[in-house]
């Protein structure tokens, strides 16, 4: 099965690209972050793509953040949700849970923290409350893929210039700290398992669109509990799609 991850920073700007994508590339799973919009202001086409379901999930501000998670009609996700009542994880539109047989999909779009103090303290806030779902979901005995954007860096090798941005937020220690913890749960950073070395990222600033001085960070996961990483077939960066800031990622895994 292929699961992928994309980050579309306003899916409504993309529209071709991303139907380009979804016709060549065919995943089974698709999670998106930062829709921009309400389901009512998308297009048939993106509202209706051939032989895929979708759940939209988007911010009660017009405009900004919003998930969505399209799946093939021959894929038995069930239990999908995009509220799971706990206020900091739905206001924003920002969280899809999903089910695959005993395996639970996660799907996530971390808020940013570089705005001000006040959203840096939300988005540690948003990552304990997620932190808190997740280990009960484990100590239940679920198989978890945890998937997104989770804004950011874990180590020095997932951005391009560590030293100067250890003030920065998406490095700051509590941050990295809170993706410390998730490992420490038992989870598995499935691009890791397949790369050890550094300069691989998923998100690029605008100012170079076709990446080629490569200072990026890697901002994008998939996370897998313990109990799925024998399942686990490859996990790549799919650097060449072009069509927003960020890159998919692709997670292909035996269910």
């Amino acid at each position: 099965m292929k699961i992928v991850s994309w980050n579309v920073n306003s899916i409504r700007s993309k529209e071709d690209k991303f139907l380009e994508f979804m016709e060549n590339f065919q995943p089974d799973i698709l999670i998106l972050q930062e829709l921009r919009a309400m389901p009512e202001n998308l297009s048939m086409f993106l509202r209706s793509i051939l032989n895929y379901n979708v759940l939209f999930n988007p911010a009660k501000k017009p405009g900004y953040s919003g998930t969505a998670i399209y799946y093939k009609n021959s894929v038995n996700l069930n239990h999908l949700t995009n509220y799971l009542g706990i206020p900091i994880l739905d206001d924003e539109g920002r969280t899809i849970i999903g089910g695959i047989d005993k395996i639970t999909l996660v799907s996530l779009y971390t808020p940013n923290g570089n705005r001000n103090e006040e959203r840096l303290k939300y988005k540690l806030n948003y990552y304990q409350e997620i932190f808190n779902y997740i280990k009960k979901l484990l100590n239940n005995g679920q198989e978890i893929i945890l998937g997104g954007d989770l804004n950011v860096a874990h180590t020095e090798l997932d951005l391009f210039d560590p030293n100067g941005n250890r003030n920065h937020s998406a490095f700051l220690i509590a941050e990295r700290k809170w993706f410390n913890d998730l490992l420490d749960l038992g989870f598995y950073d499935t691009f890791r398992m397949f790369e050890k070395s550094g300069g691989h990222y998923s998100w690029w600033h605008m100012r170079d669109p076709e990446r080629k001085n490569n200072n990026g960070w890697r901002f994008d996961y998939f996370l897998v509990s313990k109990n799925l990483v024998s399942k686990v077939r490859n996990a790549r960066i799919l650097r060449d799609v072009f069509g927003s800031d960020h890159c998919p990622i692709l997670l292909e895994i035996d269910l």
